[in-house]
């Protein structure tokens, strides 16, 4: 009998880890990591290592997202009062710079923990993704404006998920499909759509904040679009983690899981444009809905900023859902609860939980953030061991008794 050694448990890391069995939580739970992504195995393990807790309560004040967003925020602001004090809507193109600025600050909110500086061409990467957020932005528009002349504005607004996230999810599943394998990783495609869903958020703000006829109506978009803009990275976000993480597994791009992930997005964002239909509203009447002094903008846009605030709120623990899944072992202990993984089994060929995994990798225990008692496990701890010297028979040794022999069949591990 060849036993393996102590599964290692995720901490710190300066580079990507290898392939192995890592701890994923505090949990006593181990998880398969193929070094790339979590391949959705998972096994119970005797003890799980002592990781921080959350964060204090204003720590967020202090990153890097939330300074690109506060000033992104007042950039946005500035040229709407600038339009409305001196009438000239000119102003009001400057705001480019604010929604650039702010949604940055959002793509860095969704990727902080998922170590993209150890992808390779990443000025590369952000290039294709505005590019694709520049696509997606005018296949939206021209296909709205003939839904439009076909049918009618309501119908267009419930139309609008399909739509728009299709079209910023074009281009990067295009490459994910017919491109090099470095678009098929999962934080490779989750970017692209980031990016792009940034970029279409940009141009929909400058829009929206160009386009009324009153000068301080201005102010009042300035207000509002940029929490608004928040559901175009938040969303086409939480379809990319799931459609490119099941793709890995599965190898193949089209999956069940992404075409659901696909399929709540559009749903999501029809249903945040259609809703307004229910209240007998008519789109039509943009201008009628606008302020036309400074004390009516800040009162209109702070009114439609609270709700646009809260569902940005909700869409955001949507893409956290998907995109912890992403979060490495390298970053399992700098990463707040909420952004550990769950190893959710989308892709899996078979229920992960009956995936029989290997010997244990050996690779070193790290002490950072661990608890020292599981740094020393007892000898012969429980795992997997090869039976006589048969490798492709494997048996589960509890620490007291063999328990559920597996053969290996050729595609995955069979018990017997």
């Amino acid at each position: 009998m060849a036993g393996g050694s102590a599964p290692p448990a995720a901490a710190d890391a300066e580079g990507p880890e290898p392939p192995g069995w890592y701890c994923f939580s505090d949990q006593p739970r181990l998880a398969e990591w193929d070094g790339t992504v979590w391949t959705g195995t998972t096994h119970v393990a005797t003890a799980g290592p002592m990781l921080p807790g959350p964060p204090p309560a204003f720590a967020f004040l202090l990153q890097p997202w939330f300074r690109w967003m506060a000033v992104g925020q007042a950039l946005v602001i500035l040229p709407g009062l600038l339009s409305g004090s001196t009438g000239n809507a000119l102003w009001s193109w400057l705001s480019a710079i604010g929604y650039l600025a702010f949604l940055t600050g959002s793509v860095l909110l969704v990727t902080r923990f998922l170590e993209l500086d150890q992808l390779d061409g990443m000025r590369l990467l952000t290039w294709i993704g505005i590019g694709s957020g520049v696509v997606a932005f005018g296949v939206g528009f021209g296909l709205e404006i003939l839904s439009d002349t076909a049918f009618a504005r309501p119908t267009t607004l419930w139309l609008a998920g399909p739509i728009e996230e299709g079209g910023k999810l074009l281009v990067p599943f295009l490459l994910l499909v017919f491109g090099s394998r470095r678009f098929a990783v999962p934080r490779v495609g989750l970017y692209l759509v980031l990016v792009c869903g940034a970029t279409v958020g940009v141009l929909e703000g400058v829009e929206y904040e160009a386009r009324p006829d009153f000068p301080w109506a201005h102010l009042q978009m300035a207000l509002l679009r940029p929490s608004a803009e928040l559901l175009h990275v938040f969303v086409a976000g939480f379809a990319a983690a799931v459609i490119w993480l099941a793709a890995w597994r599965r190898g193949r791009a089209l999956t069940g899981a992404g075409a659901v992930a696909f399929l709540v997005a559009a749903g999501i964002h029809s249903l945040h444009n259609g809703m307004i239909t229910f209240f007998h509203v008519d789109p039509k009447q943009f201008n009628a809905t606008l302020a036309r002094s400074l004390r009516e903008a800040i009162d209109k846009g702070l009114v439609g900023a609270v709700p646009a605030l809260l569902i940005a709120g909700l869409l955001y623990l949507l893409v956290r859902h998907g995109a912890r899944e992403l979060t490495g072992p390298g970053d399992i202990v700098p990463s707040p609860p909420p952004w550990r993984p769950r190893i959710k089994p989308w892709g899996c060929d078979v229920p992960y939980e009956d995936r029989a995994p290997g010997t244990w990798s050996g690779h070193a225990v790290p002490t950072h953030g661990v608890d020292p008692r599981f740094v020393a496990p007892p000898p012969a701890p429980p795992g997997w061991y090869t039976v006589g010297g048969d490798p492709g028979l494997q048996a589960w040794w509890t620490g007291w008794a063999w328990t559920r022999p597996h053969r290996w069949n050729g595609s995955w591990w069979q018990p017997l």
